[in-house]
């Protein structure tokens, strides 16, 4: 094997690797109860949410109901947002040990590039070969 091909299966290798450790280290959804909470409206209004952008609960106390339509979709969206935001930030806590998605992302650029250099020199080289055996003889 060349120290091309070397290369570009180490770097194959790493890019699984990591993804295995990725899926290894990936809790089951039935192991993790991860919620987000939110609130807005001085706490008036009380918002849940659940994996998958689901909106598990929303409580809102009477009084917020006194101050208008508006001002109830206001607090309502701010704390919906919020609560989205607080799950994606526990979600990633709970797993700080699996791979990072932008190192992968890089990792697999780098054997698409190498594969990308080897398919180049193998199709030169079937070329000049092609080339060479087309030549008549003489």
């Amino acid at each position: 094997m060349t120290a091309d091909a070397d290369q570009f299966r180490r770097s194959m290798d790493d890019a699984l690797n990591a993804l295995r450790e990725l899926r290894a280290n990936r809790p089951a959804a039935s192991d993790v109860e991860v919620s987000g909470e939110a609130t807005a409206a001085d706490g008036l209004i009380a918002v849940v949410a659940a994996p998958g952008g689901r909106i598990r609960s929303i409580t809102v106390a009477p009084q917020v109901l006194r101050q208008g339509s508006g001002y109830l979709a206001e607090q309502l969206t701010i704390a919906v947002n919020a609560a989205l935001d607080d799950l994606q930030a526990r979600t990633v806590a709970e797993a700080p040990d699996t791979p990072s998605p932008a190192v992968l992302l890089d990792r697999l650029a780098d054997v698409q590039q190498q594969s990308v250099h080897q398919m180049q020199s193998f199709l030169s080289a079937l070329t000049s070969a092609q080339a060479r055996t087309a030549r008549p003889a003489g």
